[in-house]
């Protein structure tokens, strides 16, 4: 089932938020903490971690990046990659509305996915930042058909896609 917003609340850990380093170009600063204008990568499991943002940064975000599992079924990644259709768009779902909470009124995302459930999530995106509100698809080239690939006797998948979706389109950025 999808989360409604006030079930995220529920979720809100800061303990997500442990174990903070500074990198400068000279250094890593351990166990600090950090400042709302700073710039923040969070390695951790992703629902958690952005549901722990909420409550400082609901709102305040300009730009997202996700690169979610593609579900590709094969499981050999350091998270689950092979989830049934309706699981995997349950799973992007949850991401997705709690992300849209973190992003101000001019705020992008950036989603990138393959081939697989590109078509499937652009519906769940349409559906949840509005169609209206859609930037573009930019697809990246991940191979050549020049490389191994290029002895299969079927069509050779070359590309990856990064969907871009704003909050409100009519915001001045």
């Amino acid at each position: 089932a999808t989360l409604a917003p006030d079930e995220v609340d529920r979720l809100l850990y800061p303990k997500v938020l442990v174990g903070a380093r500074r990198y400068t170009a000279n250094s890593v600063e351990e166990g600090i903490t950090f400042n709302d204008d700073d710039n923040l990568i969070i390695k951790g499991n992703n629902l958690l971690a952005i549901a722990s943002l909420l409550k400082r940064y609901e709102g305040k975000i300009k730009c997202i990046y996700i690169d979610p599992p593609y579900n590709t079924g094969n499981d050999s990644f350091g998270y689950n990659d092979n989830f049934k259709r309706s699981s995997w768009l349950t799973f992007m779902m949850n991401r997705l509305v709690v992300a849209k909470r973190l992003l101000s009124r001019d705020g992008l995302i950036f989603i990138q996915i393959n081939y697989k459930e590109m078509s499937y999530l652009r519906v769940l995106c349409d559906e949840l930042f509005g169609e209206w509100n859609y930037i573009n698809t930019i697809t990246i080239q991940t191979a050549t058909t020049a490389s191994f690939r290029a002895i299969n006797d079927c069509p050779v998948n070359v590309s990856e896609f990064i969907l871009i979706y704003s909050v409100d389109k009519s915001a001045k950025n």
